[in-house]
């Protein structure tokens, strides 16, 4: 993995809060990165986006028009079936046999996060063989808050159940004592953009430091959207 000292001084600095106005949009973000990447590189970046394109196609797939730009496809390549990474394809096959999960997507986001785990693997990728798995465990741990509030077991909605676990005690019951589901989120992001410096590493020009930086890009590029007229649903579920 190549050191990117041209590319890290290109970028700009990022909001300091939540909610600011980025320098640039998530999507030319991205494209910088990708037009300046490594082609040793170019996979891990690939997978990296593949939870953009993942996000999407759930968003697609039940018919919403949210789309978020700077992923790997474009609105059209996925309307058009083009282009789309083998983990969607192998969900498009199983979804026509019958996925049998009480939600059909979180099979989606399993395959995903299986395929970039594997990648990461393969790249020795730091930092996302350290941030994934902390993002897997409090997506499940959120499922099993959610559905415990609703009287229902959640086993069913677990993605990856086996991968390593994270200590989300503390986080979880801040959440339990929220009210305001703006606040819950707002709570949320915070702690992911906390973990994601906690996974980058202590090289400020290395590929694990390009990677958190798009990985925090997105979150701020997803809360800059409270700034304009927009539907809730458009925030709550797509965002970028």
């Amino acid at each position: 993995m190549a050191d990117y000292y041209f590319l890290s001084c290109l970028l700009p600095p990022l909001p300091g809060t939540l909610g600011e106005k980025m320098p640039l949009p998530f999507s030319a973000l991205s494209g910088i990165v990708r037009r300046n990447i490594h082609p040793a590189d170019e996979a891990l970046l690939t997978a990296h986006l593949w939870v953009i394109d993942t996000a999407n196609w759930e968003q697609f797939d039940q018919g919403r028009e949210i789309f978020t730009a700077g992923g790997n496809l474009s609105r059209e390549e996925m309307e058009e079936r083009r282009n789309l990474p083998f983990f969607i394809r192998e969900f498009m096959e199983e979804k026509e046999k019958g996925v049998r999960r009480p939600h059909v997507h979180d099979r989606l986001w399993e395959l995903c996060y299986r395929e970039l785990l594997a990648e990461a693997e393969r790249g020795g990728c730091r930092f996302l063989l350290d941030y994934i798995p902390w993002e897997i465990a409090l997506r499940n741990r959120l499922s099993a808050l959610r559905l415990r509030e609703r009287g229902g077991g959640a086993e069913g909605h677990f993605v990856l159940p086996l991968t390593r676990s994270a200590d989300l005690a503390e986080l979880i019951a801040q959440l339990e004592g929220l009210k305001n589901p703006l606040e819950a989120e707002r709570r949320l992001d915070g702690e992911r953009l906390k973990r994601i410096s906690q996974c980058q590493g202590i090289g400020p020009f290395s590929l694990d430091a390009l990677l958190a930086f798009l990985a925090r890009a997105r979150i701020y590029g997803r809360w800059e959207r409270m700034q304009e007229p927009y539907d809730m649903n458009r925030f709550l579920y797509g965002g970028g």
